[in-house]
């Protein structure tokens, strides 16, 4: 048992040689320099800061780096980075696809395109979606792939929030160019722009709302939920609970906004990163806490 944590220990001392290696070059690069410029520094920062966080690393060992407090505002800082790197790469493959004569084929190139077939999956599954369901989904940015593959694999129609009004109208031009624009539609809002009407509605038909595990802050969105859903809605948000993804990602220590029930977990499966949680509204919810 000992000799089992003096390993850990050493383990995460050279894991965290890496994270502050990298973090020495990522603290130079200014928000603009990530989205905007052209050199290859920020994809090799990205590759090397992916590589180190899908390592299969013992339990103990990132037990050690999470408990280390210092490290705290160096893992934002490579929180931010890896978030606008993937806007960059999906603003990129965005542009690809409203240049390509051949757009589906430019799409399902995309790095992450098959973890997203497998997340979606889980997601249509857990919610026990059907053909010609509609969901809302928020945070979908400037390539909005869960709402495509929804419709594209499942039938599933919906509706994407994004804050980022340059993102919106990409993804609005990027569904156009692959002829999804009746069947997905995009708002440029945050979740304070959805009302009851939206779930109340018949109209609407919507069974369920997906948050985007780089949607923030998750636990004020699900506060405001609470306000706007009637009892029973379903909600999913994505988080990161394996391995060092944990480091990045802190959700998973999200205390969950009283009136709500996790009714199912689903962990991940290669090739997706992300364990979805499935919630839904208490019925005898009150919005008085207990």
């Amino acid at each position: 048992m000992v000799s089992a944590i003096g390993e850990s220990s050493e383990l995460s001392e050279a894991v965290l040689k890496e994270i502050l290696d990298l973090y020495k070059d990522i603290r130079e690069l200014s928000d603009e320099e990530i989205l905007s410029s052209s050199s290859d520094k920020s994809k090799k920062l990205f590759l090397k800061l992916d590589a180190l966080i899908t390592q299969d690393l013992d339990s103990c060992a990132v037990s050690i780096l999470l408990n280390k407090q210092e490290l705290e505002p160096i893992f934002v800082n490579l929180n931010r980075f890896r978030n606008l790197y993937t806007v960059k790469l999906e603003t990129g493959y965005a542009k690809e696809v409203l240049a390509s004569q051949s757009p589906w084929d430019v799409l399902e190139e995309f790095p992450f395109y098959k973890n997203y077939l497998k997340l979606v999956r889980t997601e249509y599954e857990g919610f026990g979606l059907k053909v010609g369901d509609k969901i809302f989904f928020l945070g979908s940015g400037p390539l909005p792939l869960t709402l495509i593959v929804f419709f594209k694999y499942h039938g599933v129609k919906g509706t994407g929030i994004e804050q980022n009004s340059d993102r919106a109208k990409l993804s609005i031009e990027t569904l156009d160019k692959l002829g999804l624009s009746k069947e997905i539609t995009i708002v440029n809002g945050s979740h304070f722009s959805m009302n009851p009407i939206d779930f109340l509605d018949p109209d609407t038909g919507i069974k369920a709302l997906v948050i985007a595990a780089q949607a923030e802050p998750k636990k004020e969105i699900l506060d405001y939920f609470l306000k706007v859903m009637p009892s029973g809605c379903k909600i999913s948000y994505r988080i990161y609970e394996k391995g060092l993804m944990k480091l990045l990602n802190r959700d998973f220590l999200l205390d969950l906004p009283e009136g709500y029930r996790e009714y199912k977990r689903i962990r991940p499966e290669p090739p997706a990163y992300n364990t979805v949680i499935f919630l839904e509204k208490k019925s005898n919810y009150s919005g008085v806490p207990e």
